[in-house]
């Protein structure tokens, strides 16, 4: 079995929590709109408008994958030109993708993913620029146990400005990992699939040096026709829900709600998605 990405660790209890577009995700406070349609001839544009209080932001994408490589062209409302590219298998194991953003000359990344060595995946990515900052992550696995670390190293200070540790846990129904990063926090990350469509989750942060925990606690429920409720309470006492609904195939509307169970007097919060792809 592959070696997860470090990155991914917790990420059962991450999406349940924090939300994907794969597991529902919370749009409280926000209106979004996301159609995405594919040509013939295999190009998917995408756009997604965002409009939170009295603005509006709109994105569009552009995306063409073949069997090796792929391209991704994104305008921004600011009329920026985000640009990607990424070559698959340039040797065995080795993915590349470039990218930066235009008129941003020291907007150019290049990025690697290397997972030829068994029981090893690597990634790093570096900025175009003269004094580079460079990203590494690697993890190793083995059966259900993958632990690695990953870090960031400024080249213009000749530090690393950043790092992260940590270890997972997979079963088919249950994921754990436990992080530790350079601000001193441990986070714990637990999901467990209680039935077949009924899966619970937590995460709990403690930070070393101030003495502080926070935490979070979750469920969501997956119904026939491809409808998702997620509920949510965090220790200030913030509950969010989530419900979504496949109206019709390949169209989905979520409706999200937040409130405070401690102080009342708050006026709750709403938001809206509605995704159409065709």
């Amino acid at each position: 079995m592959p070696v997860a990405a470090f990155g991914t660790l917790g990420n059962t209890a991450k999406d349940l929590l924090y939300g994907s577009a794969r597991g529902g995700k919370f749009v409280v406070g926000e209106k979004v709109l996301n159609v995405t349609s594919k040509t013939a001839d295999g190009v998917e544009f995408n756009v997604v408008a965002t409009g939170k209080e009295d603005k509006l932001d709109m994105q569009l994408k552009a995306a063409y994958a073949a069997q090796n490589y792929s391209l991704v062209a994104t305008m921004m409302q600011s009329g920026k030109l985000g640009l990607a590219s990424t070559y698959k298998e340039l040797v065995p194991g080795l993915n590349v993708t470039v990218s930066g953003t235009v008129p941003d000359v020291d907007s150019g990344k290049v990025a690697v993913v290397y997972t030829a060595i068994p029981h090893i995946h690597a990634t790093a990515a570096a900025t175009l620029t003269a004094a580079p900052k460079v990203d590494v992550a690697a993890t190793t696995g083995f059966g259900d146990v993958t632990a690695g670390g990953e870090a960031s190293y400024d080249t213009a200070k000749s530090a690393i400005t950043k790092w992260t540790v940590g270890v997972g846990y997979t079963k088919a129904d249950y994921q754990a990992a436990v992080t530790l990063n350079d601000q001193q926090n441990v986070t714990a990350l637990v999901a467990h699939k209680v039935t077949a469509d009924t899966t619970l989750g937590a995460e709990a942060v403690r930070n070393l040096t101030e003495g502080n925990t926070t935490f979070a606690v979750g469920l969501t429920k997956a119904q026939s026709g491809g409808t998702i409720t997620k509920l949510k309470l965090d220790n200030s006492g913030i509950i969010s829900v989530l419900y979504e609904q496949e109206m019709k195939a390949r169209t989905k509307l979520a409706v999200s709600g937040q409130f405070s169970a401690l102080d009342t007097s708050k006026p709750p919060k709403f938001g809206f998605g509605y995704n159409i792809a065709y």
